[in-house]
């Protein structure tokens, strides 16, 4: 099974092409409007980039962006989507926010912890559409900004517009992304904020000045939307900085400075978030998140998957050969080693704490877990290997660049990954559907079913 099996009260929306026809008329028009638009050449580069990505996203997803207020996107009810809708309604993320210190005592805040960012954005786009609707627009949102962050990442390493749009692709509409939005919480599909952290660190470590503070701010942004986000994000943050200081890299001191500058606005979270879970009955104890959760949602050599997901439909395999054929041909010039070097250290930790079902103990995932507090408490490494991916990605994207690919080739590549996007994940049995809206409400007994023994 790719998810939670489907709750009996779940019903399928009529979104078929030819029950709604004139929804998937209406989202490849505008879809294609908006792509046409980044062709003009007036406006910067990145707000060109942006209004293709836009385009594309509207058009691959229709008929989303027409129901967008109608039906759910996903599958619905889901023990995690119900939830963090009846949670919002409840207002759970607005007491948190007005009363922090009670939030220690409080049940919800203890199952939620501080990571209720995505229920402030559902707050803010709820002024604009039904509760159900904003998490509609965050679904739409996030492989935006996904593809779009990428997109940034990639164009500041190689400076080409063209060949950072193709390998940016596959990272914002990549199969996992689209799994995590059709059955659980909205804020597992706000992988953008990886590259955005990467983009920015990069600008602090180069330009210094005002960027140097960036770093921090998206640091705690991440960890304040999920906490897996942030712990991504922090380990990268401390990678850089062991490598800038192993190798003596130029301008390390301005590394330096954000990396201080991000601990430190992180720790108010950190603390809250700890006193939150000592605050009553944890969720489980350390074993129990080892080996009944964390050994079981991991990237696995046997069979070869990405937490379930077959790896030649959740990876553009085009872009992996490329990736592969860049590192083979020795490009390597520093953000490729760094590339590589994160791409190993993140993908040891996807693995969990086996190295597969039966075998030895994953010896740096295990020592991460001793040394770095609250660790004990992940329960999904599999998250880690978006780091690999996106690092895999950024080898393809230098490649291609340095092998000089033209507007012919780029383009070409890019109809080829569009069909391969439908063929392989449109179809996927985890792709979102669109189903009914229900009315959800917290179980008043929902305290002891989930966090008493």
């Amino acid at each position: 099974m790719y998810g939670p099996p489907t709750d009996p009260s779940q019903r399928l929306a009529p979104v078929e092409i030819f029950d709604a026809w004139e929804a998937y008329l209406f989202c490849a028009a505008l879809g294609v409007v908006l792509s046409a638009c980044a062709y003009f050449r007036r406006p910067a580069i990145g707000i060109r980039a942006a209004l293709f990505i836009v385009g594309q996203v509207i058009l691959l997803t229709a008929p989303l962006a027409f129901f967008i207020d109608t039906y759910v996107y996903g599958s619905f009810p889901t023990i995690d989507k119900a939830g963090s809708l009846a949670f919002y309604l409840e207002g759970v993320h607005a007491r948190m926010m007005a009363h922090p210190i009670d939030a220690i005592n409080d049940p919800a805040a203890r199952l939620l912890g501080v990571h209720v960012g995505h229920l402030w954005v559902t707050e803010l786009l709820d002024l604009a559409f039904t509760p159900m609707g904003a998490f509609n627009a965050q679904a739409l949102l996030y492989p935006i900004l996904g593809w779009w962050c990428t997109w940034w990442l990639f164009h500041e390493t190689t400076h080409n517009p063209r060949v950072s749009m193709l390998m940016s692709f596959p990272f914002g509409m990549g199969l996992h992304l689209f799994r995590d939005l059709n059955w659980y919480t909205i804020e597992r599909a706000a992988i953008f904020w990886v590259p955005l952290f990467l983009v920015v660190l990069m600008r602090a470590w180069k330009r210094g000045g005002r960027w140097v503070w960036a770093p921090g701010f998206v640091l705690v942004g991440s960890a304040w939307m999920n906490v897996y986000l942030g712990m991504i994000n922090a380990g990268l943050l401390f990678l850089t900085i062991v490598v800038g200081l192993v190798c003596r890299v130029k301008g390390y001191r301005r590394l330096l400075r954000s990396g201080l500058i991000g601990v430190a606005a992180l720790a108010p979270l950190a603390i809250w978030q700890w006193l939150i879970m000592a605050g009553g009955p944890a969720l489980g104890n350390s074993d129990q998140f080892l080996w009944e959760r964390a050994a079981l949602d991991t990237f696995t050599l046997s069979p070869l998957r990405w937490d379930r997901l077959e790896p030649h439909r959740a990876l553009n395999v085009v872009a992996l050969a490329v990736a592969a054929l860049g590192i083979w041909r020795r490009r390597w010039h520093g953000y490729v080693r760094f590339a590589v070097l994160a791409a190993a250290v993140f993908f040891l930790l996807a693995l969990g704490p086996l190295i597969t079902p039966d075998g030895p103990e994953n010896f740096l995932y295990m020592a991460t877990r001793a040394a770095v507090p609250g660790f004990w408490r992940v329960a999904k490494p599999e998250v880690f290997f978006h780091v690999t991916w996106l690092m895999l990605l950024g080898v393809a994207a230098v490649e291609a660049h340095q092998s000089e690919w033209s507007k012919r080739l780029t383009t070409l590549m890019y109809g080829v990954f569009v069909v391969g996007w439908v063929v392989m994940i449109r179809t996927h049995p985890a792709y979102p559907p669109m189903t009914m809206p229900l009315t959800e409400k917290l179980d008043p007994d929902w305290v002891q079913g989930v966090l008493e023994p």
